[in-house]
């Protein structure tokens, strides 16, 4: 298998700088791009990547840390059901407020800020949520964690803007593994901490990876495209002599320009324009944003990645929590004690670690079929076994541990598809746009996930949960069956036709699908190699 790797990774620049850019000759001017795309992915992107995907961890720890803070504050303080799953809905509340805030503050003040204040305001309120003294004041707290959380997607916008052209799917899809490793380390952690030092010490110590990001944040450089957006041309071409020079390629100095092809924003309100204009702009330009995303062909791919977003969310946080509640509430000793601490045993803490480190498999059955069946019959499959993984729990009396194995498996799968192919489906003019209004209604099925979950098995009504997140996977199957648009080894689109075709001149060149491309003489490679 490594050695079929071989033959893409170089062919995409990827690995020591110093067999990919040695015989290029060094640009006298270039723009951020093609200085991004020169420089090549060596190590300051694995640097970035490491740092990053911290950040990618800590959300994850956090979020695995819901299935366990429920049943222990259950037990500390008495809590009914419905109290019991506001402690993890109210954190989805916190994420679906924050994601608006925090992207505007890393468009207005830079990603590096954002992304600073993101995990200052989490780790500060998860410090915070391990000293609550009372339910009233947990839920407060996990709220804020939740707005900090909801600015998590800054670091991908930072860790994208770091990365060149050629195999950037690859590498943000490596983004995610991170997320796989904060879950299954949240699980390990609960394993030796919660039954031993409880609740409030396993808190504390999840906060762990955001306090070794502001550690390290003075480290962190600000991206080149933000500054050249801010003018700030000086310091941009200071970051990229920086990264030129961790990855060993020579970059002259003073030769970043910018790009005369740029094209001028739109409807941007000119300074005689009143304050009122001003205020509206914004607003406008969303709702431009979503009028191309609901009319001609996308209309139809729109309409059915809501439903399938919101199933893999509600799929995937109610496995999670699915998986905790199951064991607490079928074993004999996973009660609360006396002085009302939650009482599970090693062999069942050991069972929920085991389960999350299905999302490991799931990812690399994802990676190995995406490019091979497709986006759309690798998102089918994976749901259909989602979808009977977990119906199969409505008659099962035992082996829970298997399905849910197998049932987080294919629901990451199926995620980590989906980020794949919603960014290809849409094209260059609404792609952020469009994958942030499919997070946001995912968002809905995750914060649904714990009343359909944790209150439905703490009422005695496991099975009807169970067939609920089955249902929902086979009709998200059947949806995505019927999405009229296939990507696999497609280029990206720069604009959409009305009916949802794409011409020629609509698509950017695919440099990730094939090996053996010529360059067009117009790329930077081909201009600064023949200077």
């Amino acid at each position: 298998m490594l050695q079929g790797l071989k033959v893409p990774l170089q062919t995409a620049g990827w690995g020591p700088a110093s067999q990919t850019q040695d015989a290029r000759q060094p640009p006298s001017q270039y723009t951020v791009t093609e200085a991004v795309d020169y420089i090549g992915f060596g190590r300051f992107q694995w640097l970035m990547l490491l740092y990053t995907g911290l950040a990618w961890c800590a959300d994850a720890m956090e979020m695995m840390l819901l299935s366990f803070l429920g049943p222990a504050a259950k037990c500390e303080w008495g809590l009914s059901p419905s109290q019991e799953s506001l402690i993890t809905s109210v954190v989805f509340v916190g994420t679906m407020s924050g994601a608006y805030a925090w992207g505007s503050l890393g468009d207005a003040k830079g990603r590096r800020l954002g992304f600073f204040a993101t995990a200052l305001l989490t780790f500060t309120f998860g410090v915070l949520s391990a000293l609550a003294p009372s339910y009233g004041w947990l839920i407060f707290f996990r709220f804020w964690v939740g707005l900090g959380l909801g600015g998590v997607p800054v670091s991908f916008t930072l860790y994208m803007e770091f990365m060149p052209t050629k195999g950037r799917g690859v590498w943000l899809i490596w983004l995610e593994a991170f997320w796989t490793l904060g879950s299954c380390l949240e699980a390990g952690l609960a394993w030796l901490v919660l039954d031993t030092f409880g609740w409030r010490w396993l808190i504390g110590l999840s906060s762990i990876p955001l306090g070794l990001l502001m550690v390290l944040y003075p480290l962190l450089p600000e991206t080149p495209y933000w500054l050249v957006l801010n003018g700030d041309l000086a310091a941009a071409e200071a970051v990229l002599q920086k990264m030129a020079r961790i990855n060993g390629v020579p970059l002259p100095e003073c030769g970043l320009v910018l790009d005369s092809k740029k094209p001028p924003a739109a409807d941007e309100p000119s300074a005689s324009e009143s304050w009122q204009a001003r205020l509206l702009q914004p607003f406008h330009a969303v709702a431009a944003q979503l009028k191309e995303i609901l009319s001609g062909g996308l209309l139809e791919t729109t309409l059915l990645l809501q439903f399938i977003w919101f199933t893999n969310a509600l799929a995937y946080y109610g496995l999670v929590l699915l998986t905790t509640s199951l064991q607490t509430s079928q074993s004999t000793t996973a009660q609360c004690d006396a002085q009302g601490k939650l009482q599970i045993r090693q062999e069942e803490l050991l069972s929920i670690f085991v389960t999350s480190t299905a999302e490991m498999p799931g990812m690399l059955f994802a990676s190995l079929l995406v490019d091979c069946l497709g986006r759309k019959r690798t998102l089918l499959a994976s749901l259909a076994l989602c979808g009977a993984a977990t119906s199969a729990l409505v008659w099962a009396s035992s082996s829970h541990t298997v399905l849910l194995f197998l049932g987080r498996a294919a629901v990451m799968a199926s995620y980590t598809t989906l980020y794949v192919y919603t960014p290809e489906v849409y094209p260059t003019q609404v792609r952020s746009f469009g994958l942030g209004v499919c997070n946001a209604c995912s968002r809905f099925g995750a914060l649904l996930s714990p009343f359909l979950t944790v209150d439905l098995v703490e009422h005695g009504y496991p099975q009807l949960a169970e067939a609920t997140l089955a249902a929902c996977c086979a009709i998200a199957a059947l949806l995505t069956w019927l999405l009229p648009i296939e990507t696999k080894s497609r280029s990206l689109l720069v604009q959409a036709s009305a009916k949802g075709k794409v011409s020629d001149l609509e698509r950017t060149e695919d440099v990730t699908e094939q090996e053996d491309v010529a360059e067009p003489a117009s790329s930077p490679q081909h201009r600064w190699r023949h200077q």
